[in-house]
């Protein structure tokens, strides 16, 4: 695996920010994916 360092600006970073509750968050323009849908966070009821 090669690793590619890249400077990223915080006004990039959060362009694009989405939170789409279940459906999961993502920003950078769409290309990351900051919390996927499968957490299990939204997948267990409260008792």
């Amino acid at each position: 695996m090669k690793i590619e360092l890249y400077e990223i600006l915080i006004k990039d970073l959060i362009n694009g920010y989405v939170d789409n509750m279940e459906e999961g968050v993502y920003g950078y323009g769409g290309r990351l994916n900051i919390r996927p849908k499968y957490q299990r966070e939204f997948v267990y009821m409260d008792k």
